[in-house]
C-alpha cells in the first residue's frame, strides 16, 4: 500500500451538517431525559421521543445510551477548557482572592448547569464503577494546577504561604460543593447565586489562611461563562 493511500483511509469521516444537528438534538433530549430518569432509569426510547427524532437516526449516531453518555463527556470537557480558556486568575483580573474563588465558583455552576442532567448520570455511574469520573477528573486537576501557579500574586492577602495540598483543599471543597449543589443535594446552601458563591468563596479561603475583604462581589457576567 502507498503512503498516499494509506493517508486516504487513515482521513476522518466526513459528517453531514444533517448528522450533527441530529447528534446536537439527541445529546440535548439526553441531557434532559438524565436529569429526570437518571442514567439506569432511562431507556433509549424516552430519549427518541424527547429529540422527535426516529429510532434509525438515535443508532446512526450511537450504539447505546453508554456511548452517548461518553461523546457528552467529551462535549463537557470542550466546555470547560473553553470556559477556563477565557478565565484570568491573576490578581490583575481578580484583585481578591476572595473574588477568584467567587468567579470560579460562578464559572464552575454555569458549566454544570449547562450539563446537569450528563452530571448526574455520570455521578450515578462513578458510585457504581472503579473509573469514576473518569477524563473528567481533568477538571479538578486543572482547577487546582491553576490556582496553585497563581497563588503568589495574593501572598500579601494570606497570612502564610499555602502548600499545594491546602490550594487543592480549598479547590476541591469549592469543585464538590458547586456539583452537589447543582445535582440538588445543598438544601442548605443560599438559593441564590452570588450568594451561594459567596458562602463558598469564603469558605475556600478560610481554608487557605485568607485575611481580606470578604463581602466584594464581582460583575454579575462570571469570568469564563459559557455564552
Amino acid at each position: 500500500m502507498t503512503n498516499s493511500a494509506a493517508q486516504t483511509i487513515a482521513k476522518p469521516r466526513k459528517r453531514s451538517k444533517r448528522g450533527i444537528e441530529a447528534e446536537q438534538k439527541l445529546l440535548e433530549a439526553a441531557n434532559t431525559v438524565f436529569w429526570t430518569n437518571g442514567f439506569a432509569g432511562c431507556t433509549i426510547a424516552q430519549i427518541i421521543e424527547e429529540s422527535g427524532l426516529s429510532v434509525g437516526s438515535f443508532y446512526h449516531q450511537f450504539s447505546d445510551k453508554r456511548e452517548l453518555l461518553d461523546r457528552a463527556k467529551q462535549n463537557v470537557l470542550a466546555d470547560f477548557r473553553k470556559s477556563m480558556g477565557n478565565f484570568d486568575l491573576s490578581r490583575a483580573g481578580n484583585e481578591t482572592l476572595f473574588q477568584l474563588f467567587h468567579a470560579l465558583t460562578m464559572s464552575g455552576r454555569d458549566l454544570i448547569a449547562s450539563n446537569r442532567g450528563f452530571y448526574r448520570a455520570i455521578s450515578e455511574i462513578a458510585q457504581n464503577q472503579a473509573e469514576g469520573f473518569g477524563d473528567l477528573r481533568i477538571i479538578g486537576a486543572t482547577v487546582i494546577a491553576g490556582v496553585g501557579n497563581a497563588i503568589d500574586e495574593y501572598a500579601d492577602q494570606l497570612v502564610t504561604p499555602p502548600s499545594r495540598e491546602t490550594v487543592a483543599h480549598a479547590v476541591q471543597l469549592m469543585t464538590m460543593c458547586v456539583l452537589q449543589t447543582e445535582l440538588g443535594m445543598g438544601p442548605q446552601f443560599p438559593t441564590d447565586v452570588d450568594e451561594f458563591a459567596n458562602v463558598i468563596a469564603r469558605a475556600a479561603c478560610g481554608v487557605l489562611g485568607y485575611q481580606g475583604p470578604t463581602d466584594i462581589v464581582p460583575p454579575a457576567t462570571p469570568q469564563g461563562a459559557i455564552q
